[in-house]
């Protein structure tokens, strides 16, 4: 608790510092809102607060609700951080606990801030890389796509981080690197490689398809936050057109010289297929990439490769007994309540665990193989729908609801 002497003032500005650094660390609108709404108690405040993701509006009083300080700004959509986020959560709770001081607080809080990059370019260059050769093994038996795929993940990685630093190319570093993805597969496949260029360009970005955003807009919406969870919807469908755009674009300009590229790949001959038990290699891999992507620190990657384990084993069991949809509403399910069970006992954020686990439920690339199938008419994943989709997603929201009715998490990071 702050002493006496700290200012109106002072702490308002703690409770919008903080509010900013959670929402750059990719927390959800909802998660945010309960949390500075409970930081905000423990200051001595009173306050109410709207966040969604472009926008973040604060309201403060002591006594006379009527008597209000008001904070408003336009904010950018944040990355995950979750690394940071859990110092974040940490932090409050020393505050909380008398550990730390709430000047020393305040100072921490912007050493959190503006802490260097969790890990370095090499490392995170290596994440994208293994990303897109565990997810290319996970869809295909064909080895060819999993050695193509992970280069051209590499490269998009790198051509996203150029660009996206520039403001006036930003909203179209997407584009570019999907039509690079589109473009290069292509290519390989005219060379004579015996690949399947649809699948090696989705492996290839399927760190960008927004299949975590849409299931975060649905739980928002079912949670009672329209605001927040429709643009959440609107963003995420946008970047999946972004995406299909720039690999439809890629492909296109390859076919007006396809016949032209010269063969120098054909004495290539098809390899045979990998074995069955590939899965569980390629899911690790996976899991490794995706927490480091996720920025999780090094020494708690391993919670979030137990996390994707939990997640993947129960969907697969499920799915083998009850089908597709029970098996994503178990796997949402045991990863929510080890979550919450983890936060229970060790008082850290749930929200870490549950991303991580959830991004192998996501059915983003089925959203965009059914994209691509009613554009083109050509199937990407064999068996997929709009209406399996939709009810997939219906199932990942379910079964995280369901997890905290169940087994309530006490802290709201």
């Amino acid at each position: 608790m702050p002493p006496p002497t700290d200012s109106f003032r002072q702490r308002t500005r703690f409770v919008i510092k903080l509010g900013r650094a959670l929402h750059e660390c990719g927390a959800t609108s909802e998660r945010i809102e309960r949390h500075l709404d409970n930081v905000t108690k423990m200051l001595g405040l009173q306050g109410n607060f709207l966040v969604s993701p472009t926008t973040f509006t604060c309201a403060f009083w002591e006594d006379d609700e009527l008597d209000q300080f008001l904070h408003i700004e336009r904010v950018e959509p944040g990355d995950y951080h979750l690394g940071r986020l859990w110092e974040i959560d940490r932090l409050v709770e020393n505050i909380e606990m008398e550990k730390l001081s709430f000047h020393d607080g305040l100072a921490k809080l912007k050493l959190i801030n503006e802490s260097p990059p969790q890990y370095s370019l090499p490392i995170d260059s290596a994440s994208w890389f293994l990303v897109g050769a565990c997810f290319a093994i996970l869809l295909s038996a064909n080895p060819l796509d999993a050695v193509v795929a992970p280069f051209l993940s590499l490269i998009i990685f790198l051509i996203v981080r150029q660009t996206s630093s520039t403001p006036r190319w930003r909203p179209v570093s997407i584009i570019l690197g999907a039509l690079t993805s589109g473009l290069l597969a292509s290519l390989v496949a005219a060379a004579g490689l015996p690949v399947n260029p649809p699948l090696i360009v989705l492996s290839s970005i399927i760190i960008f398809v927004p299949g975590l955003a849409f299931t975060v807009s649905l739980i928002e919406i079912s949670a009672g936050h329209l605001i927040s969870g429709c643009s959440r919807l609107v963003d995420a469908f946008m970047i999946l057109l972004k995406l299909f755009f720039g690999a439809a674009s890629g492909i296109a300009l390859t076919r007006f010289f396809f016949d032209s590229v010269p063969q120098v790949l054909a004495h290539v001959e098809a390899q045979p297929d990998l074995p069955e038990w590939r899965v569980w290699p390629a899911l690790l891999g996976l899991a490794l990439s995706l927490s480091i992507a996720l920025k999780l620190p090094f020494h708690k990657i391993a919670w979030g490769i137990l996390s994707i384990i939990i997640a993947y084993s129960f969907a697969a069991l499920g799915e083998s007994y009850f089908g597709i949809f029970a098996g994503v509403f178990l796997g949402s399910l045991a990863t929510g309540l080890f979550a919450n069970l983890f936060s229970r006992i060790t008082r850290g954020p749930s929200s870490v665990l549950i991303t991580s686990g959830i991004l192998v439920l996501v059915p983003g690339s089925k959203v965009f193989s059914i994209l691509n199938q009613w554009v083109s008419g050509e199937s990407i994943l064999p068996g997929q729908s709009g209406s399996t989709a939709l009810m997939v997603f219906v199932s990942l929201t379910a079964g995280l609801l369901f997890s905290r009715a169940i087994l309530p998490t006490k802290k709201t990071l």
